[in-house]
């Protein structure tokens, strides 16, 4: 009989998102795995601050743009696809 391998940890990250220029401050504190994806990101954080998901985002890392690519509505820059980035 053959026993199973433990998997390995995910890792977990405690994230503090803050609206600039908010007055009082507004603000979540969420803890997601380290293995999701950037798009995964953006779907938690749509439902932790109650938003409707209609508006254009972007994450910056590195001086990397990533998020939905919208040919014409982009102004020209190099935005990343988001679905495989973690």
């Amino acid at each position: 009989m053959s026993q199973a391998k433990p998997s390995a940890a995910r890792a977990l990250y405690q994230l503090k998102i803050t609206l600039r220029d908010s007055h009082p401050p507004i603000w979540r504190r969420i803890r997601v795995a380290s293995d999701i994806t950037l798009a995964q990101l953006h779907r938690i954080l749509q439902v932790v601050m109650g938003w409707t998901d209609s508006h254009l985002h972007q994450f910056i890392a590195h001086g990397v743009s990533y998020g939905t690519p919208h040919p014409g509505v982009d102004f020209g820059l190099k935005i990343r696809k988001e679905q495989h980035v973690t």
